[in-house]
């Protein structure tokens, strides 16, 4: 027994040395001691990074000085002190202050240390800095308020393209009642203008609706093989009469082979037909528009490319946001509620795919770019 004691106290002596090592080389804690009256007696290397002063710097100054103004002001630091001292123990969390006047998040933890006849020798206090913490604290329950943000808006994009589209279809059947009818040549103007601008606007909530479905998860795809050459064909030829009334030159470029997918064709002519009204609609009178389809590897991809007013850079980093459209934008398009190429990459998306658009800036034309992945075998084979 008298071996194992001396090896205890050779272990307690040792450790001793060790323990004040230890502490004095921690870096994710500022951990030092106290005198009663609140002045620093030791500094380990973590309060040096985390705080800033060099021990040379910081002992024998009153703790204090790690407090914002407003705290000094109300006797914070010695309020710490004293309930430390009547409990044993204290935690806190608030901001503190650098040597070099910034601000960091800081727990707290004041341990008073009593000698064995109970006077207070002093205090050991421990610093943790939790601003990074408190960062991600504060930026997830930011992205949780744009969440709810975002649903509460789809939900009331959703209802009020509901309540705007039950009055159109009576404007519309009225409308097509007027086209049969013998009108003066003023009265046929006004019944083809009314039916342009009820088309539009049909054309938008239908818009707003695809956007809610997106957004709240409800898209289902029907899908089935296809050809994505034929698609693409049957949409340039709908959307050829929109560039004829402008007087623009729509152009398409198809491969010989056949490119085949798994998809739905509905959402795929809406993709095509998205891309070239955007062209068409941002490219002035007598200007040109490409559709290129080719295949890279095993993806399609589908280019549409216009000489029309183009991007900034600050828009292209929001094309494909809903409801977004730069300021030059706004101003030439006539109309439109920047939705076309945030539908673009949603269909892109849930086909699998991907969308990108570039710009040599404005007036330098556009172009969007959509990648889809082929289907391994022919259609039927699946």
């Amino acid at each position: 027994m008298g071996i194992e004691d001396d090896d205890v106290r050779r272990l307690h002596q040792a450790g001793d040395a060790v323990y004040r090592r230890l502490v004095e080389g921690v870096l994710d804690y500022a951990i030092f001691l106290l005198t009663p009256a609140g002045r620093i007696a030791t500094w380990n290397a973590g309060a040096q990074r985390i705080k800033g002063y060099t021990a040379e710097e910081v002992i024998g100054r009153h703790f204090s000085v790690f407090y914002t103004p407003p705290d000094i002001e109300r006797g914070w630091p010695d309020e710490e002190l004293r309930l430390a001292r009547r409990d044993g123990r204290f935690e806190d969390e608030g901001w503190r202050v650098r040597k070099d006047g910034t601000t960091f998040w800081a727990n707290v933890v004041i341990t008073a240390i009593f000698h064995s006849d109970g006077n207070l020798l002093g205090y050991a206090k421990v610093t943790r800095d939790l601003t990074a913490r408190m960062e991600r604290e504060r930026e997830q329950r930011r992205m949780a308020e744009l969440v709810e943000e975002s649903r509460r808006m789809t939900e009331f994009i959703a209802m009020l393209s509901h309540e705007i589209r039950n009055p159109l279809a009576p404007i519309m059947n009225v409308l097509a009642l007027l086209g049969r009818e013998s009108l003066s040549a003023r009265g046929e103007w006004c019944v083809e203008v009314a039916n342009k601008q009820v088309r539009q606007i049909n054309r938008l909530v239908e818009d707003l609706l695809d956007v809610s479905r997106v957004t709240t998860g409800k898209v289902r795809l029907s899908v089935a093989p296809l050809e994505l050459g034929a698609v693409v064909r049957d949409a340039v030829e709908g959307m050829r009469p929109a560039a004829d009334e402008r007087d623009q030159l729509l152009s398409a470029h198809l491969p010989q082979q056949a490119l085949r997918l798994t998809g739905d064709r509905t959402r795929l002519i809406q993709l095509v037909s998205n891309l070239l009204n955007n062209a068409i609609k941002f490219t002035q009178r007598g200007g040109s528009i490409s559709v290129d389809l080719r295949r890279e590897g095993e993806e399609a991809v589908l280019t549409v490319t216009d000489n029309g007013m183009g991007m900034t850079a600050e828009t292209l980093e929001r094309a494909f946001e809903p409801f977004s459209q730069g300021a030059e934008q706004a101003r030439g398009a006539g109309g439109g509620l920047g939705l076309g190429l945030a539908l673009v990459r949603s269909i892109a998306d849930l086909h699998g795919g991907r969308a990108a658009a570039s710009s040599g800036g404005p007036g330098q034309g556009s172009t969007v770019l959509v990648r889809l992945p082929l289907s391994a075998g022919p259609p039927g084979s699946h």
